[in-house]
């Protein structure tokens, strides 16, 4: 009781600093473009902040996996390489002992993913998209400015020739950022921006234009029009879109929804976070190091079961979306994972280096047959 808890204990450190640093790494462009928004568009700090927080949880949804391995690396090469694992065997304490505060910390660490990934995460894409809206419309004066593209508008290319004192703006343009079949390209004399909070868009007026429809050479069309009211939303988070971003759907209209891409994005929540209990188990086995040899070898090898599981993960993704497999099929990478450490935990606390060796101890472990017993 009293291993578990030390080791458990001492998990928590390298997990949290791993967590960090990880976080820290992966939000870095993230940043990049806050800090953008401070410097170039002049919105607030605290605004800032709010929408670093609301990409909070994405990040950590994919840092957990990672800061376990991390730490059980550490831990176990620091066990290894002071010696306290051959101490631990010498008294009678097995690898699956070892394992079992591991494992553990692999579940509270599990069952934290499961709330960041079903809960925190949809609610915090779904406000930093209201968010980034609400800091859209207050610099509307700084983030149309002429001669300009700007992208601002959700999938939309906005450019303007001129705008005037009261924010009339003159030669208006346009467009989707990726032109297709039904893309339509607007050009109008004049224009302006109009807020409507109660609906929480904007609303470009545009007057004295043409609308020109791309299709093929012989539908080619233009329609003319005196006023014309371009509405910009946030981005509509819709479980039915096919090709939508459905990351703000909350996870309970996930679960009513039957179609494909809703069930997808279920599982998905449902499985990633799966992976931290999986890593825990695996890298006690590849963490051991022996201490003559460095410490090295138990890096790469956290390494390497990293790029297999995600592998795996990106293999039963595509399989999903594109070769209309279940989403069941998003258990396999976390499971496999799993199993492997188990097998290893088994390998090494029956002290044999291979498959091979393991069924042969397993072969010679029989119970006696009648004969035997009368022999003896």
């Amino acid at each position: 009781m009293l291993l578990s808890r030390s080791i458990f204990l001492q998990l928590i450190f390298p997990f949290i600093l791993a967590s960090g640093i990880l976080t820290f790494i992966l939000s870095m462009e993230t940043v990049y473009r806050l800090i953008y928004l401070i410097v170039e568009r002049g919105v607030s700090v605290f605004s800032v902040g709010l929408l670093l927080l609301y990409r909070l949880p994405q990040f950590l949804s994919v840092t957990l996996p990672l800061a376990i391995v991390i730490a059980s690396v550490v831990l176990m090469v620091r066990l290894s390489t002071d010696n306290e694992i051959y101490a631990m065997n010498a008294i009678g304490i097995s690898y699956w002992q070892i394992g079992r505060p591991f494992f553990l910390f692999g579940i509270v660490t599990t069952l934290l993913a499961l709330s960041i990934t079903l809960w925190l995460q949809p609610a915090g894409y779904a406000a930093f998209e209201e968010e980034k809206m609400r800091v859209l419309k207050t610099q509307t004066t700084k983030t149309i400015q002429p001669l300009v593209l700007n992208y601002d508008f959700p999938d939309k290319v906005l450019h303007v020739q001129d705008k005037g004192e009261n924010e009339d703006l003159s030669g208006v343009f346009i467009t989707d950022r990726e032109l297709t079949a039904d893309s339509m390209v607007i050009l109008a004399d004049h224009g302006r921006i109009n807020v409507r909070e109660g609906e929480r868009d904007l609303v470009l007026s545009l007057e004295d234009g043409r609308i020109h429809l791309q299709g093929s050479a012989e539908n080619y069309r233009t329609i003319a029009f005196e006023k014309f009211h371009y509405i910009f939303r946030p981005l509509q988070i819709v479980p039915e879109k096919k090709d939508g971003h459905i990351w703000g759907v909350s996870t309970s209209a996930l679960w009513r929804n039957s179609s494909q891409p809703s069930q997808i994005e279920l599982f998905l929540r449902l499985t990633t976070p799966w992976a931290c209990v999986a890593f825990a188990v695996a890298m006690v086995p590849l963490g051991l190091v022996n201490p003559r040899r460095g410490r090295s070898g138990a890096f790469l090898r956290g390494l390497i079961l990293v790029v297999f599981y995600y592998l795996l993960w990106m293999g039963a993704k595509e399989m999903t979306q594109n070769l209309n497999y279940q989403p069941h099929v998003l258990w396999l990478p976390p499971l496999l994972i799993w199993f492997f450490g188990l097998y290893s935990l088994y390998k090494n606390n029956l002290n044999r280096s291979n498959i091979i060796d393991l069924l042969n101890s397993s072969a010679k472990i029989k119970p006696r047959t009648k004969q035997q017993v009368s022999a003896c």
